[in-house]
């Protein structure tokens, strides 16, 4: 029998929408939940899926058994806290909360419910990852002593007109919340939890690299 879903947000959730259509033996997708109308009434339309901009809506749906939340990330706890009261299975974009207290009141929440959250780190289900990870489980990788993994990702003026991204009250973080929480998640994954973290912090907002003075 297949998951019913909903999806909440029509940005980033139209690539989930097609991941959902790619298993249609598994998932049913009956609703996109979306404020732009336009946006996400295009999305519906495509799949023929239903449309509402009723969060509520959905959240209160009993044939829904699972919400994806794909919105803005200061918007992530709060629905996902939401789903998980309502019945929900959850899954939801990075990061899936912004402190330690509100992971553990999504877990609290979750046990409570008897749900299950997922938060995307679709990375570690790459090829290479899946590899790595096959061989420390069997015990043929060795002991690490040292790791690193870095991100070179490059994102053009473009992809900051979206109004939440690049602040702090959108996106609760700069880069290292956002693009690198994946890196951060396979370090994490494959060499096991960190006892200490550190970490330094340099912008070079507004300087070219001519202008940068050491």
């Amino acid at each position: 029998m297949s998951e019913v879903v909903a999806i909440v947000g029509a940005g980033i959730g139209a690539q989930h929408m097609a991941g959902f259509a790619a298993l249609p033996d598994r998932f049913r997708v009956k609703t996109i939940c979306d404020l732009d109308a336009a946006r996400g009434g295009a999305l519906a339309e495509e799949y023929g899926v239903g449309f509402t901009q009723s969060l509520d809506e959905v959240m209160g749906d009993p044939e829904i058994s699972i919400i994806d939340i794909c919105l803005p990330p200061h918007l992530h706890f709060s629905a996902a806290a939401q789903a998980l009261e309502t019945g929900k299975h959850v899954i939801c974009e990075k990061p899936l909360a912004t402190s330690l207290a509100d992971a553990d009141r999504l877990i609290a929440l979750a046990a409570d419910a008897g749900k299950q959250v997922f938060p995307v780190f679709q990375y570690r289900y790459g090829q290479g990852t899946a590899e790595l990870r096959a061989l420390i489980d069997a015990g043929l990788a060795g002991r690490c002593y040292a790791g690193t993994l870095e991100t070179h990702w490059d994102r053009p003026a473009a992809y900051y007109d979206v109004p939440w991204r690049g602040t702090w009250e959108g996106e609760q973080g700069g880069a290292v919340l956002g693009h690198a929480i994946h890196i951060h998640d396979l370090l994490s994954w494959l060499l096991g939890p960190a006892d200490r973290v550190y970490a330094e912090l340099a912008t070079r907002f507004g300087l070219s690299w001519g202008e940068v003075k050491s």
